[in-house]
């Protein structure tokens, strides 16, 4: 197979037309307002979408709600990095011929429709590390947090994850759909409560109702698009 370096462009991106607590539109809403969004960015339809990847629903579904009849699914599931990983795929897909214009998208109504979830019984981690209280992310990965500050002292990964938390914030501050634009100092910060150790409350992301998608074509259809593209130099994953 040829390079897959700059054989595939991004062409566009979007995010559902509200974010936050959105109680009136369900997540399948939200993902049809991202994807259409996003299509309309690229300057193209749905139409022309016959490649469609999602996480956390089922790609029939999610096609059959947004008017799309693709050739070509992909639902691989891996957490949030998902739809990262759904890039690599989708340029693979492209450069294999199983599609041409790849619809990456995701919605979720994580914030107003928040409801117990029955977990599968059967789970390894629900009987390995959910007796012991691991039982979300932010407990999870602080045991990762805390072997890094072992290895790398504490006073680095603290001020690390201090910097993390004060850019982001920085950062929406300036976008008009973001849930959280007071300015954040390192002060608050490092005064908001403990959640798990090392984190603290602003350490952890928040839960919100939002839609995002991301389009990415060929280099020819590409180069015919009126913005210009983003092209994909590479991608990787790693599975243990």
């Amino acid at each position: 197979m040829a390079p897959l370096s700059k054989s595939a462009a991004i062409v566009g991106v979007a995010e559902s037309d509200e974010i936050g607590n959105v109680p009136g539109k369900s997540a399948l809403q939200l993902h049809a307002e991202a994807a259409y969004n996003a299509l309309e960015d690229a300057g193209l339809s749905k139409a022309d979408v016959d490649g469609l990847f999602t996480a956390g629903y089922s790609t029939y579904d999610t096609g059959e709600y947004l008017g799309i009849s693709p050739r070509y699914t992909d639902s691989t599931t891996v957490g949030g990095s998902s739809f990262v990983i759904h890039v690599g795929h989708a340029v693979a897909a492209i450069a294999a011929g199983y599609c041409e214009v790849a619809l990456i998208t995701h919605g979720q109504a994580g914030r107003s429709a928040r409801a117990r979830v029955e977990r599968d019984p059967n789970l390894p981690t629900l009987q390995y590390e959910s007796p012991y209280g691991i039982i979300g992310p932010p407990i999870a990965y602080s045991m990762a947090a805390s072997r890094y500050m072992h290895q790398y002292g504490e006073d680095r990964a603290r001020q690390a994850f201090a910097e993390i938390a004060v850019a982001t914030r920085k950062w929406a501050t300036l976008n008009p759909k973001a849930m959280m634009r007071d300015p954040l100092s390192f002060d608050d910060y490092h005064d908001s409560r403990w959640i798990s150790y090392p984190f603290h409350l602003l350490d952890c992301c928040l839960v919100t109702d939002a839609g995002a998608a991301v389009v990415v074509t060929s280099a020819e259809r590409a180069r015919s698009l009126p913005k210009k593209p983003v092209w994909v130099l590479g991608a990787a994953e790693h599975h243990d």
